[in-house]
């Protein structure tokens, strides 16, 4: 995947304004109460697949990239990154020296942004198909956000395609359990609306764009859940609260789908989110407070 080199392309001809950001906040977290149920909601909310699907991570090591920022903007933006992959468990490149697999852009106009870059570089979007680009062009909010997905097998060698047919070469069978190949982030891309940053900070923006990118979720279904997000923080009203940073939960969402093993079907793997939840406890029993404040 070449997400390198585009990158450098749009580093120099990118016509993006830069994104408002704001000083940052200290960290206060929230409570919820009906704990299993929010929980319960709160997964299904974020992890819409079938039983024997399976939720793509990053494999390789994290390297990301902001255009369309200031520069003391850009820099924050993917040490935030790379602070929260390290802390989720994700190997993280060296800053000086990386394939570039995290794009993160702010666009005065994101839909056009988004559509000039299949025009002209359409292999970001991988084996995507024209219905599915549409899809991800149809996406509601401020952001726009896809990965680009690869197949490995249970070896955790690239499963080859023989006359445009996946070919599974390996000597580890599956189980109910476990996959005998299994799908993976190759790359991710998300891309702002400019003025839609306007109000947030950049930890805000680093923190909703690392939960749009390190796993694939739907932002359209948060009305299924009242669970406090970082994903609510882009698209709320002006006077409404918003999270400062990643919630507890978001960071044991993530802790969770990359602590397992990397064979695992869906139900096992929201298994695993659901224990590193759990281990929050109640909010009346000390942990630390879940955080808000208003969005501008």
């Amino acid at each position: 995947m070449r997400i390198a080199q585009t990158a450098i392309l749009l580093l120099g001809a990118l016509a993006a304004t830069p994104a408002a950001a704001q000083a940052d906040a200290p960290i206060i977290v929230t409570g919820q109460k009906d704990i299993e149920k929010q929980i319960e909601s709160f997964i299904g909310a974020l992890t819409p697949t079938g039983p024997r699907a399976q939720m793509a991570r990053f494999e390789n090591e994290i390297c990301p990239r902001a255009v369309g920022f200031t520069e003391s903007q850009r820099l924050a933006l993917e040490e935030r990154i790379r602070l929260v992959a390290a802390g989720v468990g994700l190997k993280v490149g060296d800053v000086t020296d990386c394939r570039i697999n995290l794009l993160i852009v702010a666009a005065p106009d994101k839909v056009a942004f988004v559509k000039s870059l299949g025009r002209k570089h359409a292999y970001m979007f991988g084996d995507q198909s024209p219905a599915e680009v549409r899809r991800i062009l149809a996406q509601p909010g401020a952001a726009i956000a896809w990965q680009v997905e690869g197949m490995l097998n249970a070896d955790g060698h690239p499963v080859m395609l023989t006359q445009g047919i996946p070919v599974n070469r390996t000597t580890h069978a599956g189980s109910r359990i476990t996959a005998a190949a299994r799908t993976y982030i190759a790359g991710a891309v998300v891309v702002f609306d400019s003025k839609g940053l306007e109000g947030l900070t950049i930890t805000q923006v680093a923190d909703y764009a690392l939960m749009r990118s390190f796993s694939k979720v739907d932002v359209a279904r948060l009305d299924k859940t009242s669970a406090a997000t970082i994903l609510r923080a882009l698209d709320a009203g002006e006077d409404e609260e918003v999270p400062v940073t990643l919630t507890q939960w978001d960071f044991a969402f993530l802790k969770g789908l990359y602590s397992g093993a990397n064979n695992l079907y869906a139900p096992s793997q929201k298994s695993d989110i659901r224990r590193e939840i759990e281990k929050i406890g109640e909010p009346d029993k000390g942990d630390e407070p879940a955080s808000a404040q208003p969005k501008g």
